[in-house]
């Protein structure tokens, strides 16, 4: 996502400023994904969401995370950040892991 003053705010969104004002004004982006086929599924899942992702409002991890029903179990925490998997991956992996496998209960 491309907000209007992120070409004023990002240097390097200044040299394509035009551009970046462009895809800010977009309105018509077609679907990410199918939401029948993620209300449908039944595979099961974990997420880390960040209460303050710097890339990722909280509310739309969250609003996903919700098509899936009881399939995916969130870990909402702000001991991590976007870049936790590349901070700490071996821990974060190990508890969403454990998480999916309903092995470890975590209250988000």
């Amino acid at each position: 996502m491309v907000y209007p003053w992120m070409s004023e705010d990002y240097p390097t969104l200044s040299l394509v400023k035009d551009l970046a004002d462009l895809l800010a004004k977009k309105a018509d982006w077609g679907p990410i994904y199918d939401i029948e086929t993620l209300k449908n599924t039944a595979v099961s899942c974990a997420a880390l969401v960040s209460y303050e992702d710097i890339y990722v409002e909280r509310q739309y991890s969250e609003k996903t995370a919700a098509l899936l029903g009881d399939n995916c179990k969130i870990w909402v925490t702000n001991e991590y950040q976007h870049s936790g998997l590349r901070d700490d991956g071996y821990n974060v992996l190990d508890k969403l892991l454990a998480m999916a496998g309903n092995k470890e209960i975590v209250p988000s």
